[in-house]
């Protein structure tokens, strides 16, 4: 029998010092999330996050040696993470295409619907285009790929009525998704509106 952990695939337990760290690491991130949501990019500071997670700067600085901008980042990626893979699960479901856009839909605006998680996403701040020019757009470009993808199929299966390029298409709609989101975040418009309004955009294709 091979020895656990090695061979067989599976894994060793972590040991106490690993389960503390990740522990932190959680605490800074989660800190990091409510004084974002809280106060946006530009008003956070390391000081404010730190304190938050009863946590000291060098402390925070030895996990996220960029500080508050490999926080925001990290934060960020990790909704366009869970958002990617709520796509991919949709996208393998047979269907209608018009049901795997509005779950799309409703897969943002659940987003929008949380509070820290919406209002963080949400932010629009010219300061954080260094912060995020490696992940923004990322789950969108995914999400558009995946329903023009799913569109072109559509249109060769002669199911679309519109002659409008696939694409272009799903670049609109999920601009438009994202806009719901920020919306819905705000506290503006419900998401059971966004997701009305979507499917009666999608209705005409």
């Amino acid at each position: 029998m091979p020895p656990k952990g090695k061979s067989d695939g599976s894994r060793a337990p972590l040991s106490l010092r690993e389960r503390n760290r990740l522990r932190t690491r959680q605490e800074l991130l989660d800190a990091a999330l409510e004084v974002f949501a809280e106060s946006g990019y530009g008003s956070a500071t390391v000081d404010s996050i730190a304190a938050r997670a009863g946590a000291s700067k060098v402390t925070l600085y030895s996990y996220f040696p960029q500080g508050r901008e490999e926080l925001f980042r990290e934060l960020y990626e990790q909704i366009n993470n869970e958002l990617i893979t709520t796509a991919t699960e949709v996208y393998a479901s047979e269907g209608h295409f018009t049901a795997r856009i509005l779950a799309l839909t409703e897969a943002l605006m659940s987003i929008g619907e949380r509070p820290l998680v919406g209002r963080f996403y949400s932010i629009d701040d010219p300061a954080l285009d260094t912060a995020l020019n490696p992940v923004r757009g990322h789950a969108s470009r995914v999400i558009v790929d995946l329903i023009a993808n799913d569109l072109a199929t559509e249109r060769r299966l002669r199911v679309l009525r519109t002659t409008a390029e696939p694409a272009a298409i799903a670049q609109l709609l999920v601009g438009a998704m994202r806009s719901g989101l920020a919306e819905v975040a705000k506290g503006r418009i419900t998401s059971g509106e966004i997701r009305h309004a979507v499917e009666a955009l999608v209705s005409g294709l």
